[in-house]
């Protein structure tokens, strides 16, 4: 058996967005004491001290009430939030930019909200100060612009209008001890050297969803930060994009890739991977190769974030990540597949 990843408790990040949306184990609505106290606990339990939500998730407040309900003093955890994406309502000529697929998984409550856009300070003020504010907490550990690339996609970014004035002011408050960290929760790995090079100073830590089908980016982004001096956070380990299928991508019925519907290509290469891993869960591969960035990259790859709504998912994801075992002849064909860097450390 091979020998557990010592992976501290301090690197897990316990992700809140399914506070917000739900849908709660066996459906319906969230429900504070039912749902997320045994989920905070089960984190508080296992060592993770660090949360992470949005503006657009709308679920702080719920962490918010359940450390009230458990007597938790809110300043005892770090929690770190993100800005300029959120959920407005439909207006005049508004456009819902989610894939249908994704949909399905929005409760109904909040199926007349369409992704809005604020960059300004006074709205990213605004933002962050309700998410501290329903959090309970005094400064916020981290603060990330969310989801810059999907703007530019969906209807253009003028960086001097979109990034710009939300970093100065994020700068501001950072300086003044309000918020520690600025960073970045981002599903294009390309973003971040973009970022660097047009806000240097600024990046304290980039945040990319991740799965091993992008290892190959996010090497590069690792070296990056450790020339820049920022730290990466690998987003999404139980359920980012499509490391939890179960049958061939290409005879699979169809299903989100990084958030939207897989294309041709993408279904391809997750083929690829499903073959080469045979018997190895591909979500078994996704942790594993979270686990050792960490291990490997100490300095660098800084927190593994994972959310769930089932306590014991989230026993699971922990364990996988430091215990999550790939044979070797899979990462050697991984390896000559071109899946994987050559370099990458694999023990």
């Amino acid at each position: 058996m091979a020998a557990a990843r010592e992976i501290s408790s301090d690197r897990f990040v316990f992700g809140c967005h399914r506070f917000g949306f739900g849908p709660a184990p066996g459906g319906g609505a969230v429900d504070v004491e039912r749902h997320v106290v045994p989920m905070v606990k089960t984190a508080l339990d296992l060592g993770i001290r660090t949360f992470d939500s949005a503006v657009l998730y709308r679920a702080t407040l719920q962490l918010g009430r359940a450390l009230d309900s458990m007597g938790v003093d809110p300043r005892t955890i770090r929690f770190q939030t993100k800005c300029l994406r959120y959920l407005g309502l439909k207006a005049g000529g508004a456009i819902e930019h989610q894939p249908d697929a994704l949909l399905q998984g929005i409760p109904r409550r909040y199926q007349n909200l369409t992704d809005k856009w604020d960059t300004t300070p006074a709205g990213v003020e605004q933002q962050i100060c309700r998410e501290r504010i329903e959090f309970g907490g005094d400064v916020l550990h981290g603060v990330a612009l969310h989801d810059p690339p999907d703007k530019e996609k969906q209807a253009g970014l003028d960086w001097a209008a979109d990034v710009s004035p939300a970093i100065a002011y994020l700068r501001s408050v950072r300086a003044s001890g309000f918020v520690e960290r600025i960073g970045l929760g981002i599903k294009e790995p390309s973003f971040v050297e973009r970022f660097v090079k047009a806000e240097p100073g600024a990046l304290d830590y980039a945040g990319v969803t991740f799965c091993p089908s992008i290892l190959g980016p996010m090497m590069s982004i690792i070296d990056l930060a450790a020339r820049e001096k920022f730290q990466v956070t690998l987003m999404g380990i139980n359920y980012g994009q499509a490391f939890t299928l179960t049958s061939d991508p290409l005879h699979h019925a169809p299903f989100l890739y990084n958030y939207e519907v897989a294309t041709a290509e993408e279904r391809a290469l997750m083929s690829r991977f499903f073959t080469i891993c045979g018997s190895t869960p591909l979500l078994h591969l996704a942790a594993a190769v979270a686990g050792l960035l960490a291990v490997h990259f100490p300095d660098v790859v800084t927190q593994i974030v994972t959310s769930t709504l089932t306590p014991s998912r989230l026993v699971e994801t922990v364990k996988s990540a430091r215990e999550a075992h790939v044979p070797a002849p899979v990462w050697a064909e991984l390896k000559a597949a071109g899946l994987v860097p050559r370099e990458f450390p694999t023990h």
